[in-house]
């Protein structure tokens, strides 16, 4: 259920780390690990997030803010002057975008940095924070992956932040170079200009061979794409 209106929200781990997904893999951050997601991917890898089990309790938006703060104080050397950012991800946290509203209004108070990490499918829920946000990382969510065609709302959510977003689409076993076209020509209609991130299911890395296939065929439509394997599972990290 998406609560619009939270005065306290689930967050399963709060950790400092380096990025390691998309165009921004290395870049030094915090990361907010929220619980709770709208919808079940097969090749989710961060499954002990997805319901709300309270594992670290609930944070009012001015107790989030200030671990986020307590971390990145800590970590002041591991920046390498990088501006403080915030990784915002979950789970879904756009489920809790009421909360998010009042705790990301605090974070840039304290001039850090906002990287949203979204599956794209509640655009209304976007709108909300989309101003409080610097960088958003937005995965496509395939039919073959989740059992549903979120195209119509990923379309709706890249309309209203193409100017700050890039995506992603996870390439696995499963998916079929019909629907990935269908996702391709989606933002094509949005702007040929959003980048796009191809990236290999961690759990079946042998599917290299079509991603080249399909990096083909998306280059034909988008100016920027690239294939980009999940850089943290390679380095060892969290």
């Amino acid at each position: 259920m998406i609560r619009q209106s939270q005065k306290k929200a689930p967050v399963n781990e709060i950790f400092f780390s380096y990025q390691g997904e998309g165009i921004y893999a290395g870049i030094p951050q915090v990361f907010v690990r929220f619980e709770g997601c709208n919808i079940r991917c097969s090749y989710c890898d961060t499954k002990y997030s997805l319901t709300v089990n309270n594992k670290n309790g609930d944070y009012s938006p001015g107790e989030l803010c200030t671990a986020v703060i307590e971390i990145i104080n800590k970590n002041k050397k591991n920046f390498f002057g990088f501006i403080p950012s915030v990784s915002v991800t979950g789970g879904e946290p756009l489920i809790h975008s009421g909360f998010l509203k009042d705790f990301l209004k605090r974070i840039k108070e304290k001039q850090i940095n906002v990287y949203l990490e979204t599956n794209g499918t509640l655009p209304e829920e976007l709108k909300e924070i989309y101003k409080l946000c610097d960088v958003i990382s937005m995965d496509i969510k395939l039919k073959s992956a989740c059992g549903r065609n979120f195209l119509r709302r990923h379309k709706q959510f890249l309309k209203t932040a193409y100017k700050k977003i890039f995506v992603k689409i996870v390439i696995s076993k499963n998916t079929e170079k019909k629907e990935f076209i269908k996702a391709v020509n989606m933002i094509d209609s949005v702007s040929k200009n959003i980048k796009l991130v191809l990236q290999p299911d961690s759990n079946n890395i042998k599917e290299y061979f079509k991603i080249v296939e399909f990096y083909a065929a998306a280059s034909a439509k988008i100016k920027d794409v690239r294939i980009l394997p999940q850089m943290h599972k390679i380095w060892d990290i969290k």
